[in-house]
């Protein structure tokens, strides 16, 4: 639970700086390569999505909005059997949700830099 709430907090302070300062980090991926990586766009996505405008967060980053879901259902049942019965490893379902999720990230990041469409580039 504490690497969650230290996640969260980092994620509270990146949103208030840049919600301030009207820029987020660059990508070092995009920076030193010039490809876009899987998570290019999240920034926007979220902050997007903490405004209800959830068209332009899927515009921005539409793998992990899509995915997204699936990612924080895996995360609350592992918390809740961690809190409840004090076991950390993932179960069966939760080794293939982590290995579909990876897979699907990379396939996204490869066609994004593949195929100039409008709604893959963020």
């Amino acid at each position: 639970m504490k690497p969650i709430a230290i996640f969260l907090a980092i994620g509270f302070i990146y949103a208030v700086f840049y919600l301030a300062a009207g820029f987020g980090i660059p990508c070092p991926f995009k920076a030193v390569t010039g490809l876009y990586c899987p998570g290019c766009g999240i920034s926007r996505m979220f902050m997007y999505m903490l405004r209800f405008d959830f068209p332009a967060a899927f515009s921005s980053n539409c793998a992990v909005f899509c995915v997204l879901p699936f990612f924080v259902t895996g995360v609350v049942r592992h918390c809740y059997r961690y809190v409840r019965y004090g076991t950390r490893e993932l179960s069966k379902a939760e080794n293939v949700l982590v290995i579909v999720l990876v897979i699907v990230m990379l396939a996204f990041a490869v066609v994004r830099n593949i195929f100039p469409i409008d709604i893959l580039v963020p």
